[in-house]
């Protein structure tokens, strides 16, 4: 994680270090990715880098903590559209991730996370989205009155397997997919939690 000297910088000095950051990341490889072009580009010493991080991988995954961020916010407007139906929801941020409505630090993310398709990025969010506490957000917004059990516990779980599924997905058309197919498989996955995990219809 960043020092707190990283965030006593003025704004514009933090966001060209890391909008030098994202254009790295998602040009080359982590293992690729530098340091001295990072810091040429937002116009700062190299000296001063590490008093903002310790290392290159501190800041990589700063980023995918942002990136964390924001899909976080992107799930909420998406649970939002569709009225606190958490299974109707996640086929709206495959959608935006995937179509070009997500924004430009989404796109940046989607960047980063193509460059690096062969490290397991989509694990590493999972766990991250499974021990978050931000997922209260998602709780205030859902309808749980369809949940077959009462409970925060059994809302992380559902969640926690949307997450997954859409996880899943993600990894699959970094790693090529079609958008189509892996919507559609995406769908039927999330089909497969909603009646295991929904209240039966009488």
């Amino acid at each position: 994680m960043p020092t707190p000297t990283f965030f006593r910088l003025p704004e514009e000095k933090r966001a060209r270090l890391t909008g030098a950051a994202w254009r790295e990341f998602s040009a080359v490889r982590f293992s690729e990715a530098s340091i001295n072009r990072i810091v040429r580009d937002a116009q700062i010493p190299r000296g001063s880098f590490y008093q903002y991080f310790a290392d290159k991988d501190d800041l990589f995954f700063y980023l995918l903590d942002t990136l964390y961020d924001d899909c976080l916010a992107l799930a909420e407007d998406a649970l939002q559209a569709a009225r606190g139906n958490l299974f109707d929801a996640v086929p709206l941020v495959f959608d935006r991730l995937f179509t070009g409505e997500a924004g430009r630090q989404l796109a940046q993310g989607m960047a980063l996370l193509r460059q690096n398709d062969t490290m397991d990025m989509s694990q590493l969010l999972f766990e991250r989205a499974k021990n978050c506490a931000p997922l209260d957000g998602l709780l205030r917004q859902a309808d749980v009155s369809v949940l077959r059990e009462d409970g925060e516990a059994f809302f992380r779980d559902v969640v926690t397997l949307l997450i997954f599924n859409l996880m899943l997905a993600m990894r699959e058309m970094l790693c090529g997919g079609s958008y189509e197919a892996e919507r559609a498989a995406l769908c039927s996955r999330v089909g497969i939690v909603r009646r295991g995990s929904t209240k039966e219809e009488s």
